[in-house]
C-alpha cells in the first residue's frame, strides 16, 4: 500500500497524532508520506518516513494535496482534519473517480466555528468517505447518532501516543527556566491562554493560604495570563515561587517541560476534551483536574484526581494533600505504556483499516470496529 497522511496545521496534538500514525506505519513497513503544514513545528525532529511541510491555509492547501497526489500515487489518503467540507467533498469525488480511497479522522466532529451552518455539509462528508475513524466511544456515538453516519464505514481506534515521549525526541532547556532546586515540586499549568482554563482560580487558590517552601509553579504557554488580573498574580507569587513564560513553547522546549514536571493542574472552567492529559501521561506526569476536562482513557486515581469545578476549595484541598504527600502524588503516576508501543499499536489497526478499504469490503474486523453504541454515552 502506498498511504498518505493530510495533517494540514502543523502545530500542537494534530500534528503529533499524525507524525506518530506514520512512524508505526513506516515502522510496520508501509509506504507512507506525510503531509503537514508549512509551519511545521516538529521540523526538528529527524524522522524515516517521508515527509513535506508544504500545506498552506484554505483553497491553497488542497490545490496542493491534488498535486502531491498526482505526484505520489497513493492507494489511500487519510483525512485528520477539515475545516473547508465543501472542498473536501470535492476533493473526495476527486479522489474516488481516480480509484483512491478516502479515510477521514475527525478529531472535533464540527469545527469551533460556524459549526451548525456547516453540519449538513459534514453530514454528507461522513456519509460518502470510505471510512470514518472514531478516537473514542463518545465521538463513535455522536458521528453515528448526530451526523448519520452509517455503522458500517464507523472504526474505532483508539490511542493518542505523542512523539515527544520518545528517547530520539529533542529535548531543550526553557532558559527561563532556573535549574530545580533541591526538594523543588514542580507543578505544571500550560498551554494556550484561555479566560476559561480557570488559572485565575488555581491563583486565587495559591494566594489564599500558605504552601511549603519547595512548591514551585510553572505557568507556561502562548497568552497564558489572557485575563489574568497582575495583582491576583503577585498575591500567589507572594506565597510561592512562580515562573511564568508566556509565549509559544517549541517541541523540544515542551518535552523539558514535562520531564521535570511533577503535577499538571487543570482548573477549566470550560467543558473540553484535551489532549494534555494523554501528553502528561506519556511523561509519567499526574494529573489534577477539574471535572470540565475529558480524557480519552483518564483513571481516577491512576493518572490523578478530579474535582468539581465550581468547588475550589476542593482544588486546595486535593492539591494540598498532594504535594504535602509525596508518596500520594508517587502513587498518581500509574503504569506508563512506552511510546513506542502505542505507536505500533494504533498503526496496526489502522493498517488493517486500510486492508479492508482496499479490498473493497465493507465489513472491518471486529478488533476495529466501533460496535453499535446504543444506550447513549
Amino acid at each position: 500500500m502506498r498511504i498518505l497522511i493530510v495533517e494540514g496545521s502543523g502545530r500542537g496534538f494534530l500534528c503529533h497524532y499524525s507524525h506518530a500514525l506514520a512512524s508505526g506505519l513506516h515502522q510496520a513497513g508501509e509506504a507512507v508520506r506525510l503531509l503537514t503544514g508549512a509551519r511545521d513545528e516538529l521540523a526538528d525532529w529527524s524522522v524515516p518516513f517521508d515527509k513535506r511541510a508544504c500545506l498552506a491555509d484554505g483553497l491553497a492547501g488542497w490545490l496542493c494535496l491534488r498535486r502531491e497526489v498526482r505526484e505520489y500515487r497513493p492507494d489511500v489518503v487519510h483525512l485528520q482534519w477539515i475545516n473547508r467540507p465543501l472542498a473536501a467533498l470535492a476533493f473526495l469525488h476527486w479522489a474516488r473517480a481516480r480509484g483512491i480511497a478516502v479515510i477521514y479522522t475527525p478529531h472535533n466532529i464540527l469545527p469551533h466555528e460556524r459549526r451548525w451552518l456547516s453540519l449538513p455539509l459534514f453530514r454528507a462528508l461522513y456519509r460518502r468517505v470510505d471510512r470514518v475513524v472514531a478516537r473514542d466511544k463518545h465521538m463513535g456515538w455522536a458521528l453515528e447518532e448526530l451526523l448519520d453516519t452509517p455503522q458500517e464505514r464507523l472504526a474505532h481506534l483508539p490511542g493518542s501516543p505523542n512523539p515527544m515521549a520518545l528517547d530520539s525526541f529533542p529535548t531543550r532547556p526553557c532558559p527561563e527556566l532556573a535549574t530545580a532546586r533541591d526538594e523543588e515540586l514542580r507543578l505544571l499549568f500550560f498551554g494556550h491562554g484561555s479566560a476559561r482554563k480557570g488559572l485565575d482560580v488555581l491563583l486565587g487558590v495559591l494566594a489564599a493560604r500558605p504552601w511549603p517552601a519547595y512548591l514551585h509553579l510553572v505557568v507556561a504557554g502562548e497568552g497564558v495570563l489572557t485575563g489574568i488580573d497582575p495583582h491576583l498574580l503577585a498575591a500567589a507569587r507572594a506565597r510561592l515561587r512562580i515562573t511564568v513564560i508566556d509565549r509559544y513553547l517549541r517541541p523540544s522546549e515542551v518535552k523539558y517541560l514535562f520531564s521535570t514536571g511533577d503535577l499538571l493542574v487543570m482548573p477549566y472552567r470550560k467543558r473540553c476534551k484535551s489532549p494534555l492529559t494523554d501528553l502528561a501521561a506519556a511523561f509519567g506526569v499526574p494529573v489534577l483536574r477539574s471535572d470540565r476536562v475529558q480524557g480519552t482513557g483518564f483513571r481516577e486515581g491512576w493518572q490523578g484526581q478530579t474535582y468539581p469545578h465550581d468547588q475550589p476549595e476542593l482544588l486546595a484541598e486535593r492539591l494540598l494533600g498532594l504535594v504535602a504527600d509525596r508518596a500520594a502524588l508517587a502513587a498518581q503516576r500509574g503504569p506508563c505504556e512506552p511510546v513506542r508501543v502505542a505507536m505500533t499499536r494504533l498503526a496496526e489497526g489502522h493498517r488493517l483499516l486500510y486492508l479492508e478499504v482496499r479490498a473493497g469490503s465493507r465489513s472491518i474486523p471486529a478488533a476495529t470496529v466501533s460496535r453499535p453504541l446504543a444506550g447513549g454515552l
